[in-house]
């Protein structure tokens, strides 16, 4: 007999392998209805092809193979750039593999949601499925994104760090491994403060010798793929703290109101003698005043998330660090949000909490961003004269930026209050341990 517990685990992978077979046979049946139909949930334009982003990285490999400058045009790369880590360039695949690879993370990252907590209610396990069908995860799969890949690495990380401490030493190699490969996943080190001296040391030693190596060997070309790091249009299919300042600045300073400029428009506006240091002002002022309100919000949440167990507390907390780094730092497309679902079992453990509630809200809304985007888009175009549909448009920009802000700054508290209840562990372990001793 099958138990409940069981089938309500496997309920969101399930739901998620049901929306990508049925794309799949879309996608096999009527390639161009398929990519009319990826438009309803995706923000960014498609074509019948799936997974372009694993195949321009195998692609770049077998280019770099055959000595071509791979951060430079060329027509080996279809006149595209790659500015992923170097190690990357070295996979034993090539672009004949994009598809079974492609595939393969797609399906594992599905039946790896069965690896989160049980939902503990009929309504948390709604939202799971919901979450788990969501745009956002559509997206990253359809791209073949190798954030897909990042995520099942840091769902097995976590795993490790829960086992033992040697298994936790080898759970920070593979956080290691992960940042090796697409620089982002080094912050979910910081999970290290929940060990003691000796640990952290170790870890420390390791990673440290490991960077140094890494660094030394790919120097040049990490240097060479930090220049090239793609900026977006601020207005969709993106998320950061730049976003509100960047869009400002191209309103402002762009000939045209439009949420959607040619090629002109936008370098008239970027290339406005104010433009940029009124943007980069603007990001940093909002950036240090975030994070400071972020952490002044950490003590509402300090009771309710010490009440979590050490596999809520965990996932929450590495899912919190990497949007929360990734947005301060850099511009995201949508596919990253993948992230936000590894915080879902711990808010939903915390929802008795009203502002948790909100933010568990908020976060499901974020995961359905650009659905909700493109309806608003439609419905704007549909009942507006063109002029007029930019104003409904612009106030779902702002509105979706806004949440993304306040998500970020309550994710900042609850990883704050993740260090200080690892920090008061190890002190109250540490001197219990010398108790016990004397």
């Amino acid at each position: 007999m099958i138990r409940k517990s069981n089938v309500w685990r496997a309920a969101p992978s399930l739901a998620g392998l049901l929306v990508y077979l049925a794309f799949a046979l879309l996608w096999l049946a009527a390639p161009h209805l398929y990519a009319q139909v990826l438009w309803v949930a995706d923000a960014m334009p498609q074509t019948p092809r799936p997974f372009n982003d694993f195949e321009a990285v195998l692609q770049a490999g077998a280019c770099w193979r055959a000595g071509v400058n791979v951060y430079g045009p060329s027509a080996c790369m279809h006149g595209g750039i790659f500015n992923y880590s170097p190690l990357l360039l070295h996979l034993p695949v090539g672009p004949q593999d994009t598809v079974a690879g492609a595939v393969a993370l797609g399906v594992g990252f599905l039946l790896a949601l069965a690896a989160l907590p049980v939902a503990a209610s009929r309504a948390e396990l709604l939202m799971r499925v919901g979450a788990a069908c969501s745009g956002t995860v559509i997206f990253a799969l359809e791209r073949g994104n190798l954030d897909v890949a990042i995520f099942l690495a840091t769902l097995l990380g976590v795993a490790l760090l829960r086992v033992n401490r040697w298994a936790a030493l080898l759970g920070y190699g593979v956080f290691g491994l992960a940042a090796a490969c697409k620089f982002y996943p080094a912050v979910l080190l910081g999970l290290m403060v929940r060990e003691r001296g000796a640990q952290i040391l170790a870890a420390a030693v390791a990673v440290v010798a490991l960077g140094v190596l890494f660094g030394a060997h790919f120097a040049q070309a990490m240097a060479a793929a930090m220049r090239v790091m793609p900026v977006g249009l601020p207005f969709r299919g993106i998320f950061g703290a730049a976003d509100i300042p960047f869009g400002l600045a191209l309103l402002r300073y762009m000939p045209a109101l439009t949420l959607y400029p040619n090629a002109a428009q936008y370098l008239a506006g970027v290339y406005h003698p104010n433009a940029v240091d009124m943007m980069q002002l603007a990001t940093r002022i909002l950036t240090i005043a975030g994070l400071v309100v972020g952490i002044k919000t950490a003590p509402v949440y300090k009771k309710t998330f010490r009440s979590l167990d050490e596999e809520k507390s965990l996932l929450l907390t590495a899912g919190a660090m990497v949007m929360v780094f990734c947005f301060y730092m850099a511009q995201n497309i949508p596919y990253r949000a993948i992230f936000l679902l590894l915080t879902l079992p711990g808010l939903w453990a915390m929802a008795g909490q009203r502002r948790v509630g909100w933010l568990l809200g908020a976060v499901f809304i974020l995961l359905w961003e650009d659905f909700l985007r493109n309806m608003v888009t439609v419905g704007a175009n549909w009942a507006l004269p063109p002029a007029w549909a930019f104003y409904p448009e612009f106030g779902f920009f702002l509105f979706s930026e806004i949440l993304w802000w306040w998500v970020v700054i309550q994710l900042t508290g609850l990883i704050v209050c993740f260090f200080g209840a690892s920090l008061f562990k190890v002190h109250a372990g540490a001197a219990h341990g010398g108790e016990a001793g004397v």
